[in-house]
């Protein structure tokens, strides 16, 4: 059996399956913006990082910004979008996230998008990002829930292409609940959530991103104003170290 961290690689080493989405990237960059609207900070981490496009827009009030990605393609594009005047606070690693060393409680705020679905296990990703951050720090984590109703349809019209074409890659079932607990476990508070559905449902082909974006800011607004949360499966945290 293919070891699930060397499929992960893989997969996002194809930048273009990661960069069709863009209207989804735009959303969660936008979303992290909100969450950290007239925040300045000493020492952030983006991991996995991929372009660098959530982010790099927070350089001009950061200290330094670590990003962390397991595609060398995704960093080859990130290392292009920073700018020559923000070059040195910033540092660019290509690597498997659990096999290095980073220093616990170093960081006031640490953003990890898109990974609960792929790690070999959720928890201790879960667990490792809590201890990297420092007293008050905050964590953005995104996780699409497993056990909303939009995900079982997510699932079965996914079930259904699989009849045809077989897939061996399956994406982590996390549910709200699980990364809510474990991470209140880990001395973190709940402060706020903005939710959306990434997906059309097979669908996405009839809309260009453009659109698809925009009928997504109509019906659940964005961080600043959300609405109709409850219909959304795609959930982006903002969580707060307890001092």
């Amino acid at each position: 059996m293919r070891d699930r961290t060397t499929a992960v690689k893989e997969l996002f080493e194809d930048t273009a399956l990661y960069l069709t989405y863009d209207y989804n990237l735009q959303i969660r960059k936008e979303t992290v913006e909100a969450f950290t609207s007239g925040l300045h900070c000493t020492n952030v981490l983006d991991m996995p990082s991929g372009t660098g496009v959530i982010s790099i827009p927070l350089l001009n009030r950061t200290e330094k910004l670590t990003l962390i990605d397991i595609s060398a393609n995704m960093l080859a594009i990130a290392k292009k979008n920073i700018s020559a005047e923000y070059a040195h606070k910033t540092e660019v690693i290509n690597a498997d996230f659990f096999a290095l060393n980073l220093q616990d409680n170093a960081y006031d705020l640490v953003i990890c998008m898109g990974l609960l679905a792929h790690v070999n296990s959720p928890e201790q990703l879960l667990n490792r990002l809590s201890g990297l951050l420092k007293p008050n720090g905050l964590l953005i984590i995104q996780n699409t829930n497993a056990s909303h109703f939009y995900s079982y349809l997510i699932r079965m019209y996914l079930g259904l292409k699989n009849l045809v074409r077989k897939q061996s890659y399956k994406l982590n079932k996390v549910t709200a609940g699980f990364v809510e607990n474990t991470l209140q476990n880990n001395n973190l508070e709940l402060i706020k959530s903005y939710r959306y559905n990434q997906s059309f449902l097979g669908f996405s082909n009839l809309f260009s991103n453009e659109k698809k974006y925009k009928l997504t800011r109509e019906f659940f607004g964005d961080a600043t104003k959300p609405k109709n949360q409850s219909f959304g499966s795609d959930y982006t945290y903002l969580f707060k170290k307890k001092s």
